[in-house]
Parts: structure tokens; C-alpha cells; sequence
């Protein structure tokens, strides 16, 4: 019968190519060259075809030196079915793969690459795969459409069950060989030739891969200095952050004169949920030619615990609290770790800050700047507003002496004594920061203080809006007895001796 073209969407129709159609090209090579830039322990190359693991198992496993030796991959890609195989074979023996300095991974030779792990007593196998920044690494399509042929049809029948057995297998391994759902989803959507290029930091990342092959620094920017220190909480990174806590503001404060980003003493400062936060941090740089065994550069470093009251850390306080505080090293081949996530691989082998004018927020390490009334004014309060900060100062305590809307002396004799309260500069005035500090602070109490004033203001309405009350007498009250009718006649007794007495009125 004469068959349609298979379906473009459909993974695995890259296996019934192969089950299907003669095989081309030569299968993949196995040889022992030690690489450009890893130390590799073999290098695969050519199109990978069944029968290529075989050769594989075929090595002393003892080569790839516990761990330390890669597999190196400069292939084209081939088969998706045996490359899935050579991927489990790899991460359940712990064997580490590597991409190295212009060597190309493209198609199936990625999923191969993604296969490599090492062994640990604990965890089990875990990522192990390493790219030099000159490589290419591709994802291909990984559904082709055959060429419109005669087929029987339990051939056509067998091309269809192939793909979504291939489908089944490939989901089934993301976690193992880390391939995020939506990535792979954007693998699963290439049609034809087209290729996704892993060609950015995050997308290596997130693959779990470890970069090399950069240029060591001769100074550090204040991005990635920001990254080193702040690798040590969690909680001043936005990115790892987390969900419902506020991060709005992070920036690095230098030392005076650490114009060369060589060593120097840093403040890192963030907003976590309206209350400002700083850590110390010292760092340095070491660019001098490496004794014999050791890396070109490193970085150490150690930071102190962080502050959350008593305003913004003067330069000793900072140096005072990072004296007993242990140094850690970070060797020259993890500085990748370091350089931020939307560099593209080829920005980031330079990572060097000849400029550090140029870098991000730099200043001298002081006291933040003092709230003004210009700060304030950024604000845009409204009277309303104004009424609100006044209220909730007085419910901490700090008597506004009234809430009418404005700020006059009260207000900012309350304010200056809520900010010495909580350790910041006594001005009288507030910022964005504060205002989330006084809100935060006064949550509850306002939050039951703002329920009382709706209740008092709907019985208010009720009133205003009830009825005039009208008086009607009793039914059950008796009526007055009706005026006699007649003249008023005034009638007396007179005694024996003339007196009248017993007089009284009578109508006739």
C-alpha cells in the first residue's frame, strides 16, 4: 500500500527510520584520545547506531577513574533508541560525559551526554556532565517524516507502535537525565531540521551541566560578587526566595576605594518583607600564577550573619562580626556558578569587570541614606492614607496626638520616636521601606481597629437613614370625663349659730 507521511509531532519516528531504512554511515567510534580541554578518558564520535553500547561495556570501566575521566561526545547523532540505552548505561554506572573545547552534540547525542553521573555512597548516582563554552550542543527533531514509499501494513502498523513506545521511554528519564518538563516540551515541538541550541547560562543550568572552558577574571562585578555572597542565605536571593516573600530591593554596598574588585569588604542589603536586612561579606580574589596541581584563580570568601534591626552596619561593626567567621574557597572551575543566568555562553567565557565604575550599584559602605521629605513625597500619600500611618502609630503606642490627615508636629514627634524604637535615624519622615515596617508591625492591632470603625460607621448609617419616630398614645388610656353642662351653683349647711359649713359646687 502506499502510506502517508508520518506524523511530524510524533517523537520517536526518528527508531522506525532506523527499523525501517537502511543503515547509513559508518556506526560510532570508541578511541582514547584525551581531548582539548578534559581529560578524557575515551571520545565517542560518528553517528551512534545500534551496537555502539556494546562497545561501550567493552572498556575497563576502571579508565574513567572513579568519576574523574569523561566519556567525551563529538557526534552528529543516530540512533534515539541506543542512545537512550547508552544514557542509562552511563548514569547507572556513574560515568561522566563531556562535550569538549569545538566538539559538536547534536540530536541523540544529547540525550547520551545527559546520561552522565557519578556515584555517591548517599545519594546514589547524581549529574556528572560537563560542556566547554567553543562547544555545540543541539537538540534535534526528534520525529522525521519518512519518505513517501511503499509499505506494507504491519510495517506502517509497527512504525506507529515503535514511536510511542520511544515517547513513553524518553518521558519516563526526564528526571534522571534532568530535562525540565518545558524543555522538553520544546524538544517535543521541533519539526524537520529545525534544532534548539542550548546556547544560554539558565537553559545549561538548568540541564544540569557544568561550564567551562572562561577566561579567568582579573576582577569580579558586583553582579557576580552579589551571587558569591549571597549563595550563603537563601533568603537574600529573589531567585531562591520563598513564594509569598517580598524581595524589592537588593543592591551591594563597596567598600571606599575597592575600585579593583580584587579584595574588599561588601555589604549586601535586601528588603525581605518590608524590614530592611544586611549581611557582610569580604571577598577575594587570587590572580597569582598557580603552584604546581592547583587552578589559575580562586575565589574565598566568608560572610557574617545577617542584621535586621539597628539600621544599616558602619564598615567596623561589618569587619568586627566577619573576624570569626571561617573563610570558604571557590575554585576557579565552579566560578560558572557565578555568572548570571541570562548571559549567553558565548558573553560569559569572559567574565571579567576591567570597569568597576560601570558596575551595578556600587557606593562606599555607610549608613543608608536619611529619609527626607522628598522620600516621603515619593510616596503620593493621600489624606486618607496619612489618617492610616497616623492611626497605626497610635495603636503602637506613638501618640500622633490625633489622626486629621496631617502631618504636623505630633505626627512627627511620633514618627521620630517609632524609627529610634526600631534602631533607624530619628527624621521624622518615612520612605517606602518604613511604611511596609510600620504596616507590618501594626497588622493586627489595625486590622481590629479597622473592623470597629466599620461597624461604628454602619450604625451610624442606620441611624441617619431610620425613620422620625412618631408618638401615639395608649388605646388602653381612659378619656377625661366630659365638663358638666349647667350654672355653677355654690350650696352650704348653716348651723344652729349661723356658720355655713359643708359648702360645695353643683351644676343646675
Amino acid at each position: 500500500m502506499k502510506s502517508a507521511l508520518l506524523s511530524r509531532s510524533l517523537l520517536p519516528a526518528l527508531l522506525a527510520c532506523a527499523a525501517l531504512g537502511p543503515n547509513a554511515g559508518q556506526a560510532g567510534e570508541i578511541t582514547s584520545q584525551t581531548g582539548t580541554h578534559f581529560n578524557c578518558a575515551a571520545t565517542l564520535s560518528g553517528e551512534i547506531l545500534p551496537g555502539d553500547l556494546d562497545k561501550i561495556r567493552a572498556m575497563d570501566l576502571r579508565s574513567f577513574g572513579d568519576g574523574e575521566r569523561p566519556l567525551c561526545l563529538d557526534s552528529s547523532g543516530g540512533s534515539f533508541g541506543e542512545s537512550l540505552k547508552i544514557a542509562d548505561f552511563l548514569h547507572e554506572r556513574g560515568i561522566p560525559t563531556a562535550v569538549d573545547d569545538g566538539a559538536e552534540c547534536l540530536n541523540a547525542c544529547a540525550l547520551v551526554l545527559l546520561g552522565g553521573s557519578r556515584l555517591t555512597r548517599d545519594a546514589g548516582p547524581v549529574p556528572n556532565k560537563r560542556m566547554h563554552l567553543n562547544a555545540t550542543l543541539a537538540f534535534g527533531s526528534p520525529a522525521h517524516a519518512l519518505a513517501e514509499q511503499d509499505y506494507a501494513a504491519q510495517d506502517m502498523s509497527a512504525v506507529y507502535g515503535s514511536a510511542l513506545r520511544a515517547a513513553s521511554e524518553l518521558t519516563a528519564r526526564l528526571d534522571q537525565l534532568n530535562m525540565p518538563a518545558d524543555f522538553a516540551a520544546q524538544v517535543l515541538a521541533l519539526t524537520d531540521s529545525d534544532m534548539l541550541v542550548v546556547d544560554r547560562v539558565d537553559q545549561a543550568r538548568a540541564l544540569g551541566l557544568q561550564l567551562e572552558g572562561f577566561e579567568a577574571p582579573s576582577s569580579l562585578s558586583d553582579t557576580m560578587v552579589t551571587r558569591s555572597c549571597i549563595q550563603t542565605n537563601p533568603d537574600f536571593d529573589p531567585d531562591r526566595t520563598s513564594p509569598g516573600r517580598s524581595v524589592y530591593d537588593h543592591r551591594v554596598l563597596r567598600e571606599q576605594g575597592a575600585t579593583a574588585h580584587r579584595k574588599a569588604t561588601y555589604v549586601v542589603e535586601a528588603i525581605i518583607d518590608g524590614v530592611p536586612s544586611w549581611l557582610g561579606c569580604q571577598v577575594e580574589l587570587n590572580t597569582a600564577p598557580p603552584a604546581e596541581g592547583q587552578t589559575a584563580a580562586a575565589l574565598r570568601l566568608r560572610t557574617s550573619p545577617d542584621w535586621t534591626s539597628g539600621g544599616n552596619p558602619t564598615l567596623f561593626q561589618v569587619h568586627k562580626a566577619l573576624l570569626p567567621q571561617d573563610w570558604t574557597g571557590v575554585p576557579f572551575r565552579d566560578f560558572w556558578k557565578l555568572i548570571p543566568e541570562n548571559q549567553t555562553l558565548a558573553d560569559a567565557r569572559k567574565m571579567t569587570a576591567p570597569d568597576a565604575s560601570s558596575s551595578i550599584i556600587v557606593s562606599p559602605v555607610r549608613n543608608l541614606p536619611a529619609t527626607t521629605l522628598g522620600t516621603e513625597a515619593a510616596l503620593g500619600l493621600l489624606f486618607d492614607d496619612r489618617q492610616e500611618v497616623q492611626n497605626r502609630l497610635t495603636l503602637l503606642g506613638f501618640d500622633t496626638r490625633g489622626a486629621d490627615g496631617i502631618f504636623g508636629p505630633g505626627t512627627r514627634d511620633a514618627l521620630r520616636e517609632w524609627q529610634r524604637n526600631n534602631g533607624l535615624e530619628p527624621t521624622g519622615f518615612l520612605d517606602g521601606a518604613q511604611l511596609d515596617m510600620l504596616n507590618r508591625q501594626s497588622e493586627s492591632l489595625y486590622a481590629v481597629f479597622a473592623e470597629e470603625q466599620r461597624r461604628e460607621e454602619e450604625e451610624q448609617e442606620r441611624l441617619r437613614n431610620a425613620p422620625a419616630p412618631v408618638f401615639n398614645p395608649p388605646a388602653s388610656a381612659a378619656a377625661p370625663a366630659p365638663e358638666p353642662q349647667g350654672q355653677r351653683v355654690r350650696v352650704c349647711q348653716r348651723t344652729v349659730f349661723g356658720e355655713l359649713v359643708n359648702c360645695r359646687i353643683e351644676f343646675r
